[in-house]
């Protein structure tokens, strides 16, 4: 039988038999979370404000790559791209270094050899530029000839007559045509169409294309001005003003 008496009086239960539940952020392991986190916002906030700074000083020019990640850095990222057996003019420590990525049988790379006929006339005193083949093949289908045979010349001492040959005649590239430029400049003819009919440069052609690849390179002309890219067929005024500013440093 239930006893029909409610009133009753609340037990008095032990200080320390309950304890009170602590929220996550008050635990040890919830405390570490949040100096972490704010830790992680202070530095992603700093970051952001120095690339910003960076990115502003970059385009106003008073800051340059050289001053970011110094001059040996630069230099030897350049040095990777001018390599002893590409064709080259000018002085080998300029304070200017110019890699060119091209085709031969590439429209827009035409526009680009009347600008490097003329940096060979004006400024092989102010800077050194190197010449490396990228042959598109898939869209140019003679654009390798040409590359071979560029390099064939060059191995008599003539790639830069051979060069303009090529560009002059972009619309006539034949294996023919070739040995016949070949006969103008003055050429040993026997040694330069063996030369082309062995393939012997493919293998520096190739690297140039793995080279220009591991770099950037998606579409010719491309140029490295002091490790900058430039890609298309920028004018003159754009190689004359970044000369003239490291002239003047």
């Amino acid at each position: 039988m239930y006893s029909q008496d409610y009133s009753f009086e609340k037990p008095d239960l032990p200080k320390d038999g309950l304890k009170k539940t602590k929220k996550w952020y008050q635990r040890w392991w919830g405390a570490t979370i949040i100096v972490v986190l704010a830790v992680f916002l202070s530095i992603s906030v700093a970051i952001g404000f120095y690339a910003g700074k960076v990115i502003f000083l970059l385009r106003s020019g008073e800051l340059t790559p050289e001053k970011i990640f110094g001059e040996e850095i630069i230099k030897r990222n350049l040095l990777a791209l001018t390599t002893e057996d590409s064709p080259s003019f000018g002085i080998k420590d300029a304070r200017v270094v110019i890699v060119l990525f091209a085709d031969f049988q590439c429209p827009a790379c035409y526009s680009a050899y009347t600008v490097v006929k003329r940096l060979r006339r004006e400024y092989r005193d102010k800077i050194f530029f190197v010449f490396r083949d990228f042959p598109l093949i898939a869209d140019h289908q003679n654009s390798l000839l040409a590359a071979m045979a560029a390099n064939c010349a060059n191995e008599q001492g003539k790639f830069w007559e051979m060069h303009d040959k090529i560009f002059e005649n972009q619309l006539n590239i034949t294996e023919t045509t070739l040995k016949t430029y070949a006969i103008q400049l003055g050429l040993h003819s026997m040694e330069f169409g063996e030369c082309i009919s062995s393939g012997k440069y493919l293998e520096k052609i190739e690297r140039d294309l793995e080279d220009g690849w591991l770099a950037g390179v998606r579409a010719t002309p491309t140029f490295f001005i002091n490790g900058i890219k430039v890609e298309g067929a920028a004018p003159m005024q754009v190689f004359e003003e970044f000369i003239n500013f490291e002239s003047s440093r």
